[in-house]
């Protein structure tokens, strides 16, 4: 198990927790575990943190004018906007706003960590994916959602 892997972990326990919290209490105020998602697709989906309609709405699988309603949204937020490929039909990409957010939140998972050293760094990717098993089985089960 990598650190890569531990982060890549962190950031699906975060959608995780999202998710349920949304499901559970209501929306996040702001911001829902959706938006996170969509935008660690964007940031992840190659290294220019470019997709364009068709593949977002692919992998959102919604129509094309779907992910269009989401990235007006994000674009008035200021989340990302839209730009001519030169090889493409228009892309969204990450404004460098939201690109240093991200940055910033990945250097704290490193230097976290980091601090946790080697050993308690694997207990934790454990804990983690115990964590995201309990969490998707409780949301399957539908017990406490409204």
């Amino acid at each position: 198990m990598s650190k890569q892997e531990t982060i890549d972990l962190i950031n699906s326990s975060m959608l995780s927790l999202m998710e349920f919290t949304r499901k559970s209490r209501g929306p996040i105020k702001g911001f829902r575990a959706r938006d996170l998602s969509i935008l660690i697709y964007i940031y992840t989906d190659n290294e220019h943190h470019q997709v364009t309609m068709s593949q977002l709405a692919q992998n959102l699988k919604v129509t094309p004018a779907a992910a269009s309603q989401i990235i007006t949204g994000y674009e008035k937020n200021g989340w990302v906007k839209r730009v001519r490929s030169t090889v493409d039909r228009r892309t969204d990409e990450i404004k460098e706003k939201m690109l240093e957010k991200w940055s910033c939140h990945q250097a704290r998972l490193n230097e976290f960590l980091d601090m946790l050293g080697p050993e308690d760094c694997e207990n934790f990717h454990r804990i983690l994916e115990k964590m995201i098993g309990f969490v998707q089985e409780k949301m399957q089960e539908d017990s406490c959602v409204m």
